[in-house]
């Protein structure tokens, strides 16, 4: 299968930027800044972008302790820094889908904020808490397509809230049983469902949205299944949902929510799920491995045309450096940065 409209820019653990055609092959790449190795993994952070990807403008990369650097798309250069929290632990950032704001969870420090992305200032800021005073961890976040609310999973907490993306307000909130943990979540393209990843019953949670009123639960057979991080399909047909401790994607069907195939990825040793999401065309699902500075990563690629039917990846994209996650961005902007600003790909590039 051919990936014509977009490359990936991708994020890796220890501080370098990457550019990877959907051929495989590596454009280039710039070192942002450095991490080094006695610093705790990279992997607990992510950023989402609405599914046409990346324009030309400002990043913002969340790194796992609290800190959120900003990078120039034009220099690939760092240009500011934010601190949100100052603990290790989960922190990620979710840009609106008009792209002019960024919605932001620090898990440690229970700060939640959206931040206006041309002007880098905070538009409001609310810390979760637990009545004992703990943070409530809120582990993710995302916006609904309409950016009128943005969800969240406070793992501590048991919770789900939605809330008013304008100021912070909670309009809806479920409670499950702390036990279950919610830790991932992910809102259909229609703003109609919700999909919650339990970590603590290692199961999936469907509601409706935003008004959080159950659908149905899903199990899975494989007993080393742990989800972690999931997409719908465009149409909203399917959920899939992949593992964070195999090489394994379950597809769900949102009529039944029942796993209705299985996709297994093959064994590599790049192992540990980042990220997975929806390519600009609307055609695949992208699966990032994260692996290690020294093994690399890999990006498999499930089209889904054959999603209920497909027993493996239609292709795949090796990578020489440990992602934490990628972004699709056009073939404009790759152009550009390969011509202007990136450092011509070098052999054996393991940071």
């Amino acid at each position: 299968m051919g990936y014509n409209n977009y490359d990936f820019l991708i994020f890796t653990q220890k501080g370098i930027a990457e550019l990877a055609s959907t051929q495989g092959s590596v454009l280039g790449y710039t070192r942002l800044f450095n991490l080094s190795d006695s610093i705790p993994t990279q992997t607990f952070y992510w950023e989402g972008y609405p599914t046409p990807g990346a324009p030309q403008s400002n990043f913002l990369i969340p790194l796992n302790n609290g800190t959120i650097i900003e990078v120039n798309a034009s220099t690939m250069a760092v240009s500011g820094r934010i601190s949100v929290g100052s603990a290790t632990g989960f922190i990620g950032v979710a840009i609106s889908p008009d792209e002019k704001f960024a919605a932001v969870a620090d898990g440690p420090s229970g700060i939640v904020e959206v931040i206006n992305l041309k002007t880098l200032q905070t538009v409001w800021s609310v810390t979760f808490d637990r009545q004992s005073g703990a943070t409530a961890f809120p582990c993710d976040i995302r916006w609904s397509p309409d950016e009128s609310t943005i969800v969240i999973p406070m793992k501590n907490n048991g919770t789900v809230d939605v809330l008013n993306a304008q100021d912070g307000v909670i309009i809806s909130s479920v409670a499950l049983p702390i036990a279950t943990q919610p830790f991932m979540l992910t809102v259909n393209s229609q703003g109609t469902m919700l999909a919650v990843e339990l970590s603590g019953n290692k199961t999936d949670a469907f509601f409706s949205y935003p008004s959080l009123k159950s659908l149905g639960t899903t199990s899975f057979s494989v007993s080393t299944f742990s989800p972690t991080r999931g997409v719908f399909t465009p149409d909203g047909n399917y959920y899939l949902e992949a593992s964070g401790a195999t090489n394994v994607v379950e597809v769900i069907s949102t009529s039944t929510f029942t796993v209705v195939n299985t996709i297994n990825l093959p064994a590599s040793a790049s192992p540990g799920l980042a990220d997975m999401e929806i390519t600009p065309d609307g055609d695949s699902a992208y699966v990032v491995m994260h692996g290690t500075p020294t093994t690399g990563g890999i990006i498999y690629m499930i089209s889904l045309s054959t999603v209920t039917t497909a027993t493996g990846p239609t292709g795949s994209i090796a990578l020489t450096t440990a992602p934490a996650y990628a972004i699709p961005i056009s073939i404009a902007f790759a152009t550009f940065l390969a011509d202007n600003v990136l450092s011509p790909p070098v052999t054996g590039l393991h940071c």
